[in-house]
């Protein structure tokens, strides 16, 4: 009977820029993806590098939500930010947690990380995960670029209500056929900003943890062939990452120079 109705989509929420951005963060993951494979995870039993995998999981729930907002089920893909929420979050947490413990001398892997691995640990409450970031030698300059306990906590609030459905209107958001005005727009440009602040945070981390994801292919690609690579190509930056980092922290000048100061890359 359902099939009877139109979806009520007006062209501007058609139109909306969430769609294009939902695409270029999709393309920042590929390339992460792509890039972490040829490096170990070193302080892990795995051979092939868990993050390839994660980012493409990561990947795949973008592309999910760009589905589930092409047909207007607006609640379930907020459901999906919130995912995206704690698995940036858990990503950054796997990985400070790898770099603060691995001691080769005392075992060849770091426990907390490969009994996740082997799916028998729970990663821990925000809280901690927060704490760990905030101490850690690892991240401790960076963590107070952001708004952990401010906006952060607020919009993870926000995202919590839909995923309970704490109100009647975030199930209104999943009538598709429910006519709700500028109110669907709205929350598109709500979508964008939570996303947008995720991805800022999830760039500048990989920027200072792990920047060989984010170099060019060029120095490798030189040796591969068994010739000279270029004087400093192993600095130059992947158009993906130089792109990430134009659209997600050259906005913050503040946390712009602090990534430039303290990341090996070349970065425009």
């Amino acid at each position: 009977m359902l099939s009877n109705f139109s979806l009520q989509l007006s062209d501007e929420y058609k139109e909306h820029h969430i769609f294009e951005e939902l695409e270029e963060m999709k393309n920042l993951y590929e390339g992460l993806s792509e890039r972490s494979s040829y490096f170990l995870a070193t302080g892990t039993r795995t051979i092939i590098n868990y993050e390839s995998y994660y980012f493409l999981s990561i990947y795949g729930t973008l592309d999910s939500i760009k589905t589930l907002l092409e047909i207007g089920r607006i609640n379930d893909a907020i459901v999906l930010v919130r995912k995206i929420f704690d698995d940036i979050l858990t990503e950054i947490y796997l990985d400070v947690t790898l770099k603060d413990k691995y001691n080769v001398f005392e075992s060849f892997y770091v426990k907390e990380v490969q009994q996740w691995l082997d799916s028998s640990f729970r990663i821990p409450k925000l809280k901690k995960i927060l704490k760990v970031l905030e101490t850690s030698p690892k991240t401790k300059d960076l963590y107070p670029y952001f708004g952990w306990n401010t906006y952060l906590e607020h919009n993870r609030h926000l995202l919590d209500d839909s995923v309970h459905s704490n109100s009647y209107s975030k199930v209104l958001y999943n009538c598709n056929t429910v006519y709700l005005g500028e109110r669907k727009v709205r929350m598109l440009k709500n979508i964008s900003i939570i996303l947008n602040q995720l991805m800022m945070i999830h760039v500048s981390f990989i920027f200072h943890l792990n920047p060989e994801y984010l170099a060019a292919s060029d120095y490798m690609d030189y040796m591969e062939m068994s010739m000279t690579p270029p004087e400093g190509s192993e600095e130059w930056i992947a158009n993906f990452a130089q792109d990430a980092f134009d659209r997600y922290i050259k906005l913050n000048a503040q946390l712009a120079d602090y990534i430039k100061n303290t990341c090996c890359l070349q970065i425009l």
